[in-house]
């Protein structure tokens, strides 16, 4: 696989103009304001997600450092299993971040529960089955070819091990799939709930045309069942088993701002035959990765 170190001077440069104008955080600036040029756009997400994107690369495995401690980056997969990988590490954290509210919500949908009280969604927290710091702290979960991106575990006192959360009334081990797709949800996501691969499915895009990927879900699904190739019960179960962000609380504009940033990440640097050279990765440098942040290492 190609290599290549992953910052770029350019990118961070800031336009002289704007800096004049404008003497806070490009962060507090909203990148869909209509008077935001595209490249402002670009520096304010640079600013909003950048470390972010280096820590939850960190996590699965595409961005490491090599012998010379030069943060590089490594992968051959098309832009929407790289997202898809990303996208596992944005719902870990913000799950863990938010369990009582966003998290408990994903719980109680996962595991089929009506309602869950604090004290007990407490218990828990996330881990991405294919993670980094999953095979380090919780081996026995560590599974990347796993059925389920990210699962609830906690730990069992009497036993004194750790266990993941199970679907209410069987001994079935409860977790959500991952999906960041912009097409083919027929394949990609009704098909493998339909056979049984998945459980359940978070789908985290938009469509280019603005059209969620889960409303895509919504209208394929309709269509089988008014073609005849649905039963009206399993097409209610099927629907039930797909959920999009703002189903949990997770603001869509705050994901589609993102994407929109690992976009212009992977298109500047992921070409396949591309060495980057520009930078070393100094803004990470003094740093280490630790649940989900980069955190000084003092």
């Amino acid at each position: 696989m190609t290599q290549k170190i992953i910052i770029s001077e350019q990118e961070r440069s800031t336009d002289i103009s704007l800096e004049l104008l404008f003497s806070g955080p490009l962060a507090l600036l909203d990148p869909r304001h209509p008077a935001v040029n595209e490249n402002l756009q670009k520096q304010i997400l640079y600013s909003r997600y950048h470390q972010k994107l280096i820590a939850d690369g960190l996590e699965t495995g595409h961005f490491f450092y090599n012998e010379n401690n030069q943060l590089v980056f490594q992968t051959k997969l098309p832009i929407h299993s790289f997202a898809g990988f990303i996208f596992e590490a944005y719902a870990v954290n913000i799950f863990n971040e938010n369990i009582r509210t966003i998290g408990k919500s994903a719980f109680s949908w996962c595991t089929n529960r009506s309602q869950c009280k604090d004290d007990y969604i407490d218990q828990f927290k996330v881990i991405g089955t294919g993670f980094i710091t999953t095979k380090s702290q919780y081996p026995n979960f560590y599974s990347p070819q796993n059925r389920f991106d990210l699962i609830f575990i906690r730990k069992n006192s009497s036993k004194n091990v750790d266990e993941p959360a199970t679907v209410l009334g069987t001994t079935n081990t409860a977790g959500i799939q991952i999906k960041a797709i912009t097409g083919s949800e027929e394949i990609e996501i009704i098909e493998p709930i339909r056979s049984g691969k998945y459980s359940h499915v978070l789908t985290f895009l938009r469509h280019a045309d603005g059209v969620h990927s889960y409303n895509r879900c919504m209208e394929a699904i309709n269509s089988m069942y008014r073609k005849g190739s649905l039963q009206l019960s399993e097409k209610y179960q099927i629907e039930s088993r797909i959920s999009h962000p703002e189903m949990f609380g997770i603001d869509q504009r705050n994901v589609d701002d993102y994407y929109n940033y690992v976009l212009h990440w992977f298109n500047g640097h992921a070409k396949p035959d591309q060495f980057i050279q520009e930078g070393v990765g100094l803004e990470v440098k003094g740093y280490k990765y630790s649940n989900g942040l980069l955190v000084p290492n003092n």
